[in-house]
């Protein structure tokens, strides 16, 4: 399993109308904190040098504590493979509090042009199955 972390600050322009992080935001986060690993790990290059692309299959979140304007968040993320997918959960952590605001989890695959799916390159799951830990910042 490969952990990383991801920090961000919440912007005005990702509230709802009762001044908290909209729902459809923390998947956006979510998405920061995986593409973040794709380019610590140059993975991006790695996949599309072999011409696959991942491709999310499917994800859910579960909402625990709000979080609002200039929070300043820690995604604490892991990922794994198990066949043929890639594996990830993030847990979204409000650092003034310690509290976890959402949890996320998902999986992705890879594809090819004719959106074939593929194993996942030995490379990628030599790096998936590191213990080695990340943390990187915006």
């Amino acid at each position: 399993m490969r952990k990383c972390v991801y920090n961000l600050t919440v912007r005005g322009y990702e509230l709802d109308s009762f001044g908290h992080v909209n729902n459809a935001v923390y998947l956006q986060y979510a998405e920061a904190a995986l593409w973040n690993f794709f380019k610590i790990n140059q993975l991006m290059e790695y996949t599309l040098d072999r011409g696959i692309f991942p491709v999310l299959m499917e994800c859910s979140q579960r909402y625990i504590h709000e979080l609002k304007l200039l929070d300043e968040v820690r995604i604490e993320s892991e990922f794994t493979a198990k066949g043929e997918m890639m594996l990830y959960k993030h847990n979204i952590i409000n650092n003034t509090t310690g509290l976890i605001s959402c949890k996320i989890k998902g999986r992705l695959i890879f594809v090819n042009h004719e959106r074939v799916i593929h194993s996942i390159p030995d490379e990628v799951k030599e790096i998936l199955e590191s213990e080695t830990n990340e943390d990187h910042n915006k």
